[in-house]
């Protein structure tokens, strides 16, 4: 019986976690609004100002790294983003460099504090078809050919 109670509480207390409260019970301090537990979604990706791509090889395929400049500092989780299914009519491989901005205007800084990374692995067996890859940054294209 008292297995079943504390069961009970603790799906009540999970289930609650996603309900909306009113203004008063949360942090405001006000009645006039809504209390969510929910955090906003972070804002969409944006592409970054390409400065350098390399294909290196490594073990079982190639490794395809970026480097680019944020217009401020704050930006993070770099990625390289594929742009289509798969290669284009001429065996080029197109990616898409993109960062998350800040949530708030950040400073400006200096270059090195703005600097962001980002690579793909690309294994052998993906290789076979490709003749290069292409990488697409805020302002400017880089095609690399693989030797």
């Amino acid at each position: 019986m008292r297995n079943g109670l504390l069961l009970l509480a603790g799906i009540g207390l999970l289930a609650g976690c996603s309900v909306e409260l009113p203004g008063f019970a949360g942090r405001e301090g006000n009645a006039a609004g809504m209390y969510t537990f929910r955090a906003p979604p972070p804002p969409e990706p944006q592409q970054v100002p390409l400065r350098q791509a390399e294909a290196e090889r490594a073990l079982h395929g190639v490794i395809l790294r970026v480097r680019g400049e944020t217009p401020s500092q704050g930006y993070y989780s770099a990625a390289l983003r594929p742009i289509g299914t798969g290669p284009d009519a001429a065996g080029i491989l197109s990616f898409e460099f993109v960062a998350v901005p800040p949530a708030a205007p950040e400073a400006i800084g200096p270059a090195r504090t703005r600097t962001v990374t980002a690579a793909v692995f690309v294994p052998n067996l993906a290789l076979k078809s490709l003749k290069g890859f292409r990488v697409a940054g805020a302002g400017n294209v880089q095609t690399l050919t693989l030797r």
